[in-house]
């Protein structure tokens, strides 16, 4: 097939689009069922304290009633769902684990909680640990618990309750970039949930800061990234300063833990990754390991290593009988298939739009002419004027990236916008919009207008009825990929993933918070749509059209990929995460919005050039995209 047959037959494009993601769909399925051998469920319950509970299990055929296997019940990390660390959760099912990863309360498809009542029962895990144990085909006595980052905290929270038991219901833990509990102050504020439970309550006796065994008898591992943006810091007590990430085992936390909580002396040995250190407690011997992985906090859940400990620790806590290699995954299938369904998914907003702008009832939207790359003006004046405007825009996306984050606009939420880190994008996306508009503006008065440019000449200028195709096409094209979405679900019970991007279905109680962030995404990709097509299509940037869409594509995402890259960086060199302050976290923050910059403006160029409108594109990915932002991130409000 030529590549001539897709451009001039939408239609072929389109197929092959529903091609890939029908790819997705039979690949996550082999694998998040081991080819059969597991069955995943989808469940939604109301939970032991009353809430809607979403959860995916995964169920070998080798569990049954008569012979009950142990489980491990996943917890997420924050702004993100039950999905995300779906590797470790595959390969120990493959085990013969059963094992639940549920959306935590406000997350995903659980219920929305206030700020407050989202910590009952351990956000959801403990909830998840309960319900388990009334299962006929699981082990009641073998439970472990995981969790990444946030779902770090869960667990503490958790273990809070669980040491309240009689039984003990929680056998077996493992931390996933998350420091586990070394102090006996640290556990004041755990759970707590205003006339229900007291602040102090767990932290009333012996609270003075001192070391301490939290777990008990329990199995209790750490995976440990060398580079973890948020956990596995401690202060030099001589100097004040944090001391190196790669240097944790070295630690007074880890080597505390490690031994059980004593508190460590000079004389107390540096830990040793991989090491399993044991001790006799009440009658049965506890067991402590960290795993110290070449990994960050998030990279951590997708690398093979990170996965690898994480069945070597479950295997060997529970003593599971298995012929596979801890190094035997399968999850690589569901990753690929899953990066081939996001291709699936952009290559249907471009020709699923392509095919209906050829129709009576969206014609208007587009051209009977393609867009033409339009020749550089033989004046060097303008490409310094051009050049300049992309070099301040850069600038300033870096400095109001670094403000915003600074000023915690994260942290604005209230009873009307009600997620954190959809809002900050939101806000930078349309703040870097609005100096992208007054320089253009700013272009075109001092420049382009006195060398006989007009507007009319760069596709701007948009007529009543064009304009209402253009927003009803773009709405028929969201939605279908939407429906495209849901329909994988629905088949394969898969998504769209790879690493941090993520398309999945969601509850009907999304939809408002969507509503009211997309104006915002509106503004801003609807913008760079502008800039990047109507604007700057020409040899200015680049002799012809893939280098000028290459090159522009790649301005669009520089200020998350610089923010990202001299943050990891400064990281990796010094082994302290410290060069933009406070704000250590924004390194991390930058990898989520890199692909959506780099590949939404291939998406609004390739329709463009067939339709000549450059807010038909803008449109159908600023939907796509706060969709997106929004499925993936919590949900709160004040009580």
């Amino acid at each position: 097939m030529k590549k001539s047959d897709i451009i001039h037959n939408p239609a072929v494009g389109l197929a092959i689009s529903l091609i890939l993601c029908l790819a997705c769909g039979l690949m996550s399925n082999l694998a998040q069922t081991d080819g059969g051998h597991v069955t995943k469920e989808t469940l939604q319950i109301e939970s032991p304290s009353g809430h809607r509970l979403s959860m995916d299990m995964l169920q070998p055929k080798t569990a049954s009633p008569k012979h009950p296997a142990p489980a491990i019940v996943f917890a997420h990390g924050g702004n993100t769902n039950k999905e995300k660390s779906d590797d470790f959760q595959i390969e120990w099912a493959r085990r013969g684990f059963v094992v639940v990863s549920f959306d935590l309360y406000g997350h995903g498809e659980s219920e929305i909680l206030n700020d407050q009542e989202w910590l009952v029962n351990g956000r959801g895990l403990y909830d998840t640990v309960e319900y388990l144990t009334s299962l006929p085909f699981v082990d009641a006595d073998r439970i472990g618990v995981s969790g990444h980052s946030r779902g770090g905290n869960t667990i503490h929270e958790s273990i809070l309750i669980d040491n309240k038991r009689q039984h003990p219901l929680i056998k077996t833990v493992l931390y996933v970039s998350r420091d586990p509990v070394y102090k006996d102050n640290e556990t004041a504020a755990f759970g707590y949930v205003p006339g229900k439970t007291n602040v102090v309550e767990a932290a009333k006796k012996n609270t003075n800061g001192k070391y301490f065994n939290y777990y008990r008898e329990r199995t209790v591992g750490v995976l440990a990234g060398k580079y973890d943006d948020y956990s596995f810091k401690e202060k030099d007590t001589s100097t004040g300063k944090i001391k190196p990430n790669p240097q944790y085992l070295k630690s007074n936390n880890a080597r505390s833990f490690l031994n059980f909580g004593i508190t460590p002396t000079d004389h107390t040995p540096a830990g040793v990754s991989g090491r399993w250190y044991h001790k006799q407690i009440n009658g049965h011997q506890a067991s402590h390991v960290i795993y110290m992985e070449n990994g960050t906090h998030g990279t951590v859940l997708f690398l093979s290593q990170p996965c690898t400990d994480a069945v070597q620790f479950m295997v060997r806590a529970f003593n599971m009988q298995t012929n596979l290699a801890d190094s035997n995954h399968i999850y690589p299938v569901k990753m690929i298939g899953g990066l081939l369904g996001l291709i699936g998914l952009m290559l249907f907003m471009v020709y699923g739009t392509l095919c209906l702008v050829r129709t009576s009832l969206f014609k208007k939207a587009g051209s009977e002419e393609p867009a033409r790359m339009r020749q550089a003006d033989a004046y060097k004046g303008g490409s310094v004027w051009l050049w300049v405007c992309l070099l301040l825009a850069t600038a300033f996306s870096v400095a109001s990236a670094l403000t915003l984050f600074g000023l915690k606009v994260d942290k604005h939420i209230g009873n009307y916008f009600r997620q954190g880190m959809p809002l900050f994008y939101g806000v930078w996306g349309c703040l870097n919009a609005i100096f992208m508009i007054a320089l253009t503006v700013l272009w075109y008065r001092m420049y382009a207008r006195k060398r006989g440019t007009k507007v009319s000449d760069l596709d701007l200028p948009i007529g009543g009825k064009r304009l209402w195709q253009t927003i009803t096409l773009a709405l028929t094209v969201s939605l279908l990929a939407i429906l495209l979405i849901f329909t994988c679900k629905f088949l394969f019970n898969s998504d769209f993933r790879f690493w941090y991007w993520a398309a999945r279905p969601f509850t009907a109680d999304k939809i408002p918070e969507m509503l009211k962030l997309l104006p915002f995404f509106l503004v801003a990709y609807g913008t760079t749509s502008v800039f990047i097509n109507s604007l700057n299509y020409s040899t200015s940037f680049g002799r012809n059209s893939t280098a000028n869409i290459g090159l522009l594509a790649f301005f669009n995402m520089l200020p998350a990929l610089l923010i990202a890259v001299v943050g990891y960086g400064y990281f990796f060199v010094t082994g302290v995460n410290g060069l933009f302050g406070n704000n250590t976290q924004i390194p991390d923050w930058m990898l989520t919005p890199l692909v959506p910059l780099a590949v939404m403006p291939l998406v609004t160029r390739a329709i463009y050039r067939h339709t000549r409108n450059p807010y038909l594109g803008g449109i159908i990915t600023a939907i796509i995209v706060t969709v997106m932002t929004c499925i993936n991130s919590q949900i709160s409000f004040p009580a």
